[in-house]
């Protein structure tokens, strides 16, 4: 059977609403050139890709694109750009609507009148799927309602999520890198010593700044710190290998077995074997121990199962 590409793209936009994209463009304006004021009868998201001092004004706001974000002017608003004085800027963009589904779009408050109009994000998988969008637009313009809308609306909610989904840490709370780069190096070297004064010197903090830093962003000690992560490598080699105790606790940073017990149980409330006990299960014996920077989420476990309590 030849489904054509408007049948395609009619039965989808029936099924989850999709949004039906009218116009997509990759642009690179010349510095000191503008757009509008004006006012558009549909939806347009762009991404400025690079921080300029590009200003995107709307409804009496103003907004300077120093750092890459996504920009939503909603149906009537009245917009204008003013690029980047002294340098180019490059913009991708996206029109579209909900013709066949109206009212589809109160399902994203990213659109709602009230919503935000300029968005810093600069995420691989948004950043990934608007250039995608870009792709098939000009790859595969006989597929640009079928796979361009069905991504779009993956975008949008994508976007969305960003925005109003609970965050782990709040902007202002947001790990400072370095931080991030002090307990990275604390992950890849749990079986050596650390002091405290080193990590300050590796990232350039006075050992003051460092541990002061460290307490407002993490909540807790640098010594605390290396101790968790050491304690929390060490379950995984109890559950994934099949080392000693002694072993376990060599290969984590503690060169005496008995300290390491007594930490252990003390962070844990079970003893290193107690632990392995009551926490084996034959399905580890596949898996391999990973540092906890490797990943937004934890490795090494099931993250959902729709079996599991919800219907």
């Amino acid at each position: 059977m030849n489904i054509t590409e408007s049948q395609s793209s009619r039965a989808a936009s029936h099924l989850v609403h999709l949004p039906r994209i009218h116009i997509v463009g990759d642009i690179v304006k010349k510095p000191g050139t503008s757009l509008g004021p004006r006012r558009i009868h549909d939806y347009e998201l762009l991404y400025f890709p690079d921080g300029t001092r590009s200003v995107y004004r709307v409804e009496g706001e103003a907004y300077v694109l120093q750092e890459p974000s996504f920009i939503v002017t909603r149906p009537g608003e009245y917009h204008a750009y003013e690029y980047d004085p002294q340098q180019p800027a490059r913009h991708l963009f996206i029109h579209f609507g909900f013709p066949e589904n109206a009212g589809t779009e109160a399902a994203l408050p990213l659109l709602a009148p009230s919503g935000p109009s300029c968005i810093p994000l600069d995420e691989e998988l948004p950043v990934g799927m608007m250039k995608q969008i870009m792709h098939i637009a000009h790859a595969h313009t006989d597929r640009m309602q079928s796979r361009g809308s069905s991504l779009l609306w993956s975008l949008l909610t994508e976007i969305s999520g960003h925005l109003f989904d609970e965050p782990l840490t709040t902007p202002a709370n947001r790990i400072p890198p370095q931080i991030v780069k002090a307990l990275d190096y604390i992950d890849k070297h749990l079986g050596e010593a650390i002091s405290v004064e080193m990590l300050a010197r590796r990232i350039g903090w006075s050992h003051e700044h460092f541990s002061r830093s460290f307490v407002q962003y993490m909540g807790r000690t640098p010594r605390d710190a290396i101790i968790q992560r050491r304690i929390e490598r060490a379950c995984q080699l109890l559950l994934y290998e099949e080392h000693s105790i002694k072993e376990v606790a060599f290969a984590v940073g503690f060169s005496d077995e008995n300290y390491f017990s007594r930490v252990f149980k003390a962070v844990k409330g079970l003893t290193a074997s107690q632990y392995r006990k009551k926490y084996y299960n034959p399905m580890y014996r596949d898996l391999v121990p990973v540092k906890e920077s490797e990943s937004l989420y934890p490795v090494n476990r099931i993250l959902y199962n729709i079996g599991a309590g919800e219907g």
